[in-house]
């Protein structure tokens, strides 16, 4: 039996085109490009590698092969994932020169199902420059099936994240700079990622945080921020800090010292957000962290207060809304400590009763009236040091509860300071889990040398968020609003004090309105909305406490009941009455 003839193969040049046969097969170094590659890794049979591209041989005749380019580009697998859920993922990496002469190596993860499909592949990564189009698909899909094959022991694997803060098997992530590989759900997290980075040192760190010693709020900020790594093992829910006081107090730079116990805290980095967005954007981001901290500055900016409302509700939930169908995520999981600030306390944008059980709230000025240097100073120095102060707690941490019994002993520790901050009333009692879990954050970072100062005392902690604040009874707040501008602006009652018929040139306030030996007070809503907007308050949000308290006559046969139909002036309106309930005999507007 014969021999059968050796084929003849019309090699490709450097660039991928065919060259004439006595241009010899050059090998491909992938380790000098792709630097997770060893020297050893090989090209399968059948498949050339060069600058150009990445070719197939393919037979033309009986006696001749040609090579098929279907890559424009080095293409070629450089690592392998495997997620928290077990789901396996891959990283494909290649050159691109669209930038310059000097080529660059992007590189991209996807799921090892799109890796196995060439035209969902190209659709998914051809914005991100993939040297490839989508009729080559097959031959794609295949390449990367075989090269993983020829190197399945010399393409790195290495576990994946999805968030920063806490992983299923007890690792914590607090940033892409830790070694581990993190690829974000959502393409727009990236930039927030990777501002959780490091910057500067610790030691210039705590030089900037010392300043913040005479000032409680600040201290707090930043007590929060490391406080988020505890909510996992004490098994707290995700809760809200609110800074609130008026303008060029240092709200912003509380916020940023926090801030900087993780990530890059300058104004235009991605990891400070503001409340200038919307309800599912703000999932997205709440979805970045599992016990890093999240910041949310000015709440004045948001377009629809009623935003504020829904997130202070659902944060503590640890999850977003449910939603169907596969555009937007569905319960989007999180698990983190929300710093707010503003001009107006955050609570005075919910229509939640039960809101104030669930947010921590402060409306001193985090710098006191003199303290503008040492705000200056403090932010100088976290903007240069930054990234290093959270995985310090952390690691502390870990090692707290990695010792026998360590879990248990830092939950009894907490559950002894939330029994000292309990207060004595229901309001207190249920925040008091909340405060414990700073006050516990701050005295685990002082015992560790990690927060330059000593820990706040117990009776500021009460003074701060332990005692009762009048600015938990926000209806009570409003009502004080109203009988105060009513007081100031009686003549504008059809009526009331005014002597003429003559409508004031604003329009009528509203009306007396005498019934027997009682009398009433009706209010138009736009006028009322206006005086309660003016103060700082919803009038959306108050109205039920007004209720509540009898302060509104209620029509029972109606909806709302509250809104009933009054005549003055010869005309009817839909007004809100107040009863003589919510003008007590020493109050002036009385």
């Amino acid at each position: 039996m014969s021999e059968a003839p050796l084929r003849a193969v019309k090699p490709s040049t450097p660039d991928g085109n065919q060259a004439s046969p006595q241009q010899p097969d050059i090998g491909f170094e992938y380790n000098k490009i792709f630097a997770s590659l060893p020297g050893e890794t090989k090209t399968p049979t059948g498949y050339r590698v060069s600058r150009g591209g990445v070719s197939l041989r393919r037979p033309v005749s009986k006696t001749e092969d040609t090579w098929v380019r279907f890559a424009f580009a080095p293409l070629v697998m450089t690592a392998t994932f495997e997620d928290p859920d077990g789901e396996q993922f891959v990283e494909l990496s290649w050159t691109d020169r669209s930038k310059g002469k000097k080529p660059r190596v992007v590189s991209r993860i996807v799921s090892r199902e799109t890796a196995k499909r060439g035209r969902e592949l190209v659709r998914r990564l051809g914005g991100a420059g993939l040297p490839a189009v989508e009729g080559d698909s097959r031959l794609l899909e295949r390449w990367l099936a075989e090269f993983e094959a020829a190197n399945y022991d010399k393409i790195p694997s290495e576990p994946l994240a999805h968030w920063l803060g806490w992983q299923p098997d007890g690792s914590f992530v607090a940033s892409p700079e830790d070694g581990v590989k993190v690829d974000v759900v959502y393409d727009e997290l990236r930039e927030v990622a990777k501002a959780h980075g490091r910057s500067g040192t610790l030691r210039g760190w705590q030089d900037a945080v010392k300043g913040l010693e005479p000032f409680p709020v600040p201290r707090v900020a930043v007590a929060a921020s490391l406080a988020a790594s505890l909510l996992n093992p004490l098994r707290i829910n995700s809760f809200t800090l609110d800074i609130s006081s008026r303008s060029t107090k240092g709200k912003t730079t509380a916020l940023q010292c926090a801030l900087s116990a993780w990530a890059n805290p300058s104004e235009q980095s991605d990891a400070m957000s503001n409340w200038r967005t919307t309800l599912y954007a703000i999932e997205k981001r709440l979805n970045l962290v599992r016990g890093i901290v999240t910041i949310f500055d000015e709440t004045m900016a948001v377009t629809d207060e009623s935003l504020i409302d829904e997130v202070l509700y659902q944060l503590p939930m640890n999850h977003g809304k449910a939603r169907s169908g596969g555009a937007f995520g569905s319960m989007l999981p999180w698990e983190t400590i929300l710093l707010s600030s503003g001009e107006r306390p955050a609570l005075s944008f919910t229509t939640s009763q039960g809101a104030a059980a669930r947010i921590l709230g402060t409306t001193l000025p985090p710098f006191g009236n003199n303290g503008g240097p040492a705000a200056v100073k403090a932010r100088e120095g976290v903007l240069e040091n930054f990234g290093h102060a959270g995985p310090e707690f952390v690691a502390h941490l870990r090692d707290l509860l990695d010792k026998p019994g360590g879990r248990d002993r830092l939950r009894e520790r907490h559950r002894q300071l939330a029994d000292r901050f309990r207060g004595d009333n229901d309001m207190t009692g249920r925040r008091a889990p909340m405060v414990a879990v700073l006050a516990l954050a701050e005295l685990m970072a002082c015992e560790s040398k990690l927060l330059p100062y000593k820990p706040l005392p117990e009776e500021q902690w009460h003074r701060l968020f332990a005692a009762h604040s009048p600015t938990d009874n926000r209806p009570e707040m409003a009502m004080d609003v109203v009988r105060e501008y009513i007081a100031g602006h009686a003549w504008e009652l059809w009526g009331g004090l005014s002597t003429e018929d003559r409508q004031p040139t604003r329009g009528w306030l509203g009306a007396v309105k005498r019934s027997g030996d009682q009398t009433k007070v009706a209010i138009l809503p736009e006028r009322l909305r206006g005086i309660l907007t003016d103060a700082g308050y919803s009038l959306d949000a108050v109205v039920g406490g007004w209720i509540d308290s009898e302060y509104l006559e209620l029509k029972k046969t109606q909806r709302p009941q509250h809104l009933i139909a009054t005549r003055f002036d010869g005309r009817v309106a839909k007004c809100f009455i107040f009863t003589p309930n919510a003008f007590p005999d020493d109050q002036e507007a009385a």
